[in-house]
């Protein structure tokens, strides 16, 4: 392997083989599901139909929650795919890709091409990172831009990279907020202080070209914001700066609010199978190691900035979710991949050594345990489909374990990316076709749509799913959580479809006046037609 990545052309490849297994194997096979996927895939949808790029339409109402990068990188596949699911996803999956290739080159440069794989390797193969890879949604493609933004700052704390390329961040920063708003700016700025304020040495900040590049930034970022505002006016700096940044990071309006110490085990769980590796980069003297920060090389320092401002950031916001702290991932997995790449001149203490292992397959255990527990209890008895995941989380990491006790690092490393792909490639074979039937309403929808005489309306009791909305072409009349208003609601109609979940079905035979029958179901949910006696 050594000798491979030795050559930036055969790393590549390497990486982008992994990623044909992790990223892009059967993406299209789950039906869109959550919130986001759904709802972000329609506006693009219509984006695309319109041909409108400056104000993204939901049901042809103005949606000003995000910014439009997902959208413009998405709308061109919608030209190209067949497959609605696959052209959704394909822009955050292919950012995923070059996030993970920006991750090699930055490793090649602070150390070798060797610690670039490493990063790079462990960054495609941590399920966190290859969830958010693998949907429909605005955090990918705006950590992209970042992590490219950020990788031409980190190498110009080596060396100054001439200001072609410090030029380039700006403009990664300035696609950024297209992704997600001033976050993207708050972010950099916060990763500089930190690193200015702990790093005292050199002229790093005069290498970062700052005035320019910020002027560089809002060239690249204030024309949509401007075109967007003159088609909206004043509801779009009520709906997008008010509502969904100051006051979802000061609020808990939005219903995400989580403790303070939220996105510590979430980190972990994102970078797994990764995370029992991460005592490797405990120190020798760690308590001596931090009061003399001082000395630490800048280039570990800077990632370290890099690492902790998004976890502290977002740590100090009232609303919390996991895709908040992604930007932290990249920086992770290129200080453990740099820890790796220089195992034999810096031997990991037997200490390190065993509580490492002993951490990886504690992990290991516990999510092999919980796998059939929950695919039993949760997905209608499919406990077979946990057992088989439970074979790939327990297996390779207890090879990867012997390997690691018996110091072969090498080896070690090897199984955990076996271990990353393996679960992909059984999850995506096996545990989809499960998950789309409970996590999205595609097949009911095609039910109703079928079923459906003229006009009759579609109506949910006792649930809402965004799913149904997006397959059903927003056909959805309306929600009803109380069976008492069924007989009353739409009295122009004598029978309308209902769809519902499984447990509310006996609300709806103990209706007087009404009469129904079912007409389909899938997993969890049932297609019933209501008929006024």
């Amino acid at each position: 392997m050594q000798t491979i990545i030795k050559y930036t052309a055969g790393s590549a490849i390497l990486l982008t083989a992994i990623s044909l297994a992790t990223l892009f194997f059967r993406l299209g096979s789950l039906p869109l599901v959550g919130a986001d996927e759904p709802r972000y895939a329609r506006i693009a949808e219509e984006m695309h139909q319109q041909g409108a790029w400056v104000t993204p339409t939901l049901e042809n109402k103005p949606w000003l929650e995000k910014p439009p990068l997902y959208y413009w990188i998405t709308i061109p596949f919608y030209s190209l795919l067949p497959n609605n699911e696959t052209a959704a996803r394909l822009g955050p999956a292919l950012s995923a890709l070059i996030t993970a290739l920006a991750v090699f080159w930055l490793g090649a440069i602070l150390r070798n091409r060797l610690a670039g794989f490493l990063a790079a390797s462990i960054l495609l193969t941590s399920l966190g990172f290859i969830l958010f890879g693998r949907g429909a949604s605005t955090d990918m493609p705006f950590t992209c831009a970042f992590t490219l933004g950020m990788t031409i700052l980190a190498a110009a704390v080596r060396k100054d990279p001439g200001i072609g390329k410090i030029m380039a961040a700006y403009i990664f920063f300035g696609l950024a907020v297209l992704g997600k708003g001033p976050v993207a700016i708050i972010l950099a700025v916060g990763i500089g202080i930190l690193f200015w304020y702990f790093n005292e040495r050199g002229h790093v900040l005069s290498r970062w070209r700052i005035l320019a590049g910020f002027f560089i930034l809002i060239l690249v970022c204030a024309p949509w914001f401007c075109l967007v505002f003159k088609q909206n006016g004043y509801a779009f700096i009520a709906t997008f700066f008010v509502n969904h940044n100051i006051a979802r990071f000061v609020t808990g309006m939005h219903h995400h609010s989580q403790p303070f110490y939220y996105f510590l085990p979430v980190l972990l769980a994102l970078f797994f199978p990764w995370s029992g590796w991460l005592p490797l980069l405990i120190p020798e003297s760690p308590l001596e190691k931090i009061r003399r920060w001082r000395d630490w090389d800048p280039v570990t320092l800077f990632l370290a900035c890099w690492l902790l401002f998004p976890l502290l950031f977002f740590s100090l916001s009232d609303s919390k979710l996991p895709g908040y702290i992604l930007p932290s991932i990249p920086p992770l997995a290129l200080l453990l991949g740099i820890r790796l790449s220089h195992l034999k001149e810096n031997p990991v203490r037997p200490a390190i050594q065993r509580t490492g292992m002993i951490l990886i397959l504690t992990f290991s255990i516990i999510t092999a345990a919980a796998a059939p527990y929950y695919f039993q209890t949760a997905y209608g008895g499919n406990w077979r489909i946990g057992i088989l995941l439970s074979v790939v989380f327990f297996l390779p990491a207890l090879t990867t374990v012997i390997f690691g006790f018996r110091g072969r690092y090498t080896r070690a490393y090897a199984t955990t990316v076996l271990q990353g792909i393996l679960i992909v490639i059984t999850a995506a074979q096996f545990a989809i076709p499960v998950l789309g039937q409970y996590h999205s309403t595609r097949d009911i929808a095609q039910l109703a749509l079928e079923a459906r005489k003229g006009d009759e309306p579609i109506i949910t009791y006792g649930f809402t799913h965004h799913s149904l909305h997006y397959y059903t072409g927003y056909q959805v009349h309306g929600k009803i959580d109380n069976s008492a208003m069924l007989p009353h609601i739409l009295p122009e109609y004598e029978q309308y479809l209902v769809i519902t979940k499984e447990n509310k079905v006996q609300d709806i035979r103990n209706l007087q006046g009404m009469y129904f029958e079912i007409l389909g179901e899938q997993g969890p949910f049932r297609l019933l037609r209501l008929s006024r006696n």
